[in-house]
């Protein structure tokens, strides 16, 4: 049976600085913080909406909401931004200003259209959501993320961190939130995972309240 890969916060910071190329460093490093600190399931990366995360005002909610039609799941999950990751966040907003991304006549949101989809790739687009075979019977059809997961199988290239894989993004991030002492409930609320026996493996005895989960978690990276 294979090793589980988990990346720690060196190894976070280690992919944020092996993917710092000048020309995409600020969206390379919100990529990586929207999987490992928010821990966002792919499909939420490419359909999260700037209004869900910043305010009328230009400021980002420290909570907020991942919209059920677009939730992992299908529903509606609180996640925070502390006060110390505004910093990353401010960078990449301004790296997409400076790209003439989302501008918008309103003097709200920064100057930006709050709809544009908060992520995009090489070529300044948002991440595109492919349809994955035939339409089911009842008309659904299921997606998958291939060109977001082609962009972060570059920046574990990039990075050599051996035996990582795309699961290891969000899996890190729910081994770090027990880690940091989060409760099994609130682990399940914001991370949308409700299979028990995904969870139990991994819970540890100490629980702390959510905020002072996510006010430690990436605090030392930079």
């Amino acid at each position: 049976m294979p090793i589980e890969v988990i990346f720690t916060e060196d190894d976070i910071q280690h992919l944020i600085e092996a993917n710092a190329q000048p020309k995409f460093a600020p969206r390379n490093k919100a990529l990586i913080f929207a999987l490992c600190y928010w821990g966002l399931d792919r499909k939420e990366v490419c359909q999260l909406p700037l209004s869900s995360v910043m305010s009328e005002s230009g400021e980002w909610y420290s909570i907020w909401h991942i919209p059920k039609e677009l939730a992992f799941n299908g529903e509606a999950r609180e996640l925070r931004t502390a006060d110390h990751v505004l910093p990353l966040l401010d960078e990449y907003i301004e790296w997409l200003k400076e790209c003439g991304l989302g501008k918008s006549n309103l003097h709200t949101y920064r100057g930006l259209n709050p709809a544009m989809k908060l992520f995009v790739n090489d070529k300044l687009e948002p991440f595109k959501l492919t349809p994955r075979g035939k339409a089911k019977k009842d008309g659904s059809v299921s997606f998958q993320t291939r060109s977001l997961d082609d962009k972060l199988k570059s920046f574990l290239d990039n990075s050599r961190l051996r035996g990582a894989t795309l699961s290891t993004f969000r899996d890190s991030w729910v081994k770090m939130m027990y880690d940091y002492g989060c409760g099994y409930n609130d682990l399940k609320d914001i991370s949308g995972i409700k299979t028990k026996a995904t969870l139990d493996a991994k819970i540890k005895p100490v629980e702390r309240e959510i905020e002072k989960v996510f006010n430690s978690v990436f605090s030392r990276i930079k």
